[in-house]
């Protein structure tokens, strides 16, 4: 549920981005299967502190090396219980590939992972850090910068499906929608509506372990406030509200993240 975004444009060939990023998620209710939403009985919290590191790099003018290796600390505490886990997640590796090169100010590309848990679930480690099981993701991605109208506002519009390895899936189709505009030279503001619909013949819900749970969907709004700190360094700052699920968490959080830019032109 980490909710770091990385706009779609091209890293360059012989450039590298790197993105450390630290994410809080807390939920105190949930929506059950009709999308009524219920608070955690006994004063009950979901919380999970999520730090990623991604990064790229280009190794040609149209193909990016990209890659995200996550911690994961999560807890559910009530009145006389707590229940905390931490391990590293599911990583990813991917392949990231310019589909146009027609336009210098508007790309299309695809993006191609694997997904590889880098931890195991048992009974005893609650509540679980994800569903332990790897998968890919095909990732379509459109982003650009206007010249003309609303000039020098951008978008980031990404779309595709995720696929875990198992007998139960689940099968997720994801939406991010991202718009942004300059407010100076140095900072900057964006807004971005995700959508993640997960599907399963598993249709178990636990509302108190939220990361295994295979069928749900959600809704959320994130804007964010962007300040650059020098041509090759910027920081990210944003907070997000989940507005519509389905037998999901009701998450509210924010994130930080910096922005590393360094290598030949």
């Amino acid at each position: 549920m980490a909710n770091t975004s990385f706009a779609g444009f091209p890293i360059g060939k012989n450039r590298w981005l790197l993105a450390p990023s630290y994410n809080l998620y807390n939920a105190k209710g949930y929506w059950n299967k009709g999308r009524e939403y219920f608070g955690y009985s006994n004063s009950g919290k979901f919380t999970s502190h999520y730090f990623g590191f991604y990064g790229g790099t280009g190794i040609s003018d149209k193909a990016d090396l990209v890659f995200n290796l996550p911690f994961v600390i999560s807890s559910y505490q009530e009145t006389g219980l707590t229940q905390t886990n931490s391990s590293l997640g599911d990583a990813s590796v991917g392949i990231s590939y310019l589909l146009n090169d027609f336009d210098y100010y508007k790309f299309l590309s695809v993006t191609g992972s694997l997904i590889i848990p880098l931890y195991n679930n048992s009974a005893g480690k609650l509540p679980t850090i994800g569903y332990a099981k790897p998968g890919a993701e095909v990732k379509l991605g459109f982003s650009g910068t206007n010249r003309t109208r609303l000039k020098n506002t951008y978008w980031d519009v990404s779309a595709g499906i995720r696929q875990f390895f198992d007998s139960v899936g689940p099968t997720q189709l994801f939406f991010d929608a991202l718009f942004g505009m300059p407010l100076d030279e140095s900072w900057k503001l964006t807004v971005t509506l995700s959508s993640n619909s997960s599907t399963s013949r598993n249709r178990d819900f636990d509302p108190n372990n939220p990361f295994i749970n295979r069928y749900y969907s959600t809704f959320r709004i994130t804007p964010a406030l962007s300040r650059k700190i020098s041509e090759t360094t910027s920081i990210n700052f944003s907070v997000f509200a989940d507005l519509s699920g389905k037998n999901i968490g009701r998450g509210t959080g924010a994130a930080l993240t910096g922005i590393i830019k360094f290598g030949t032109r």
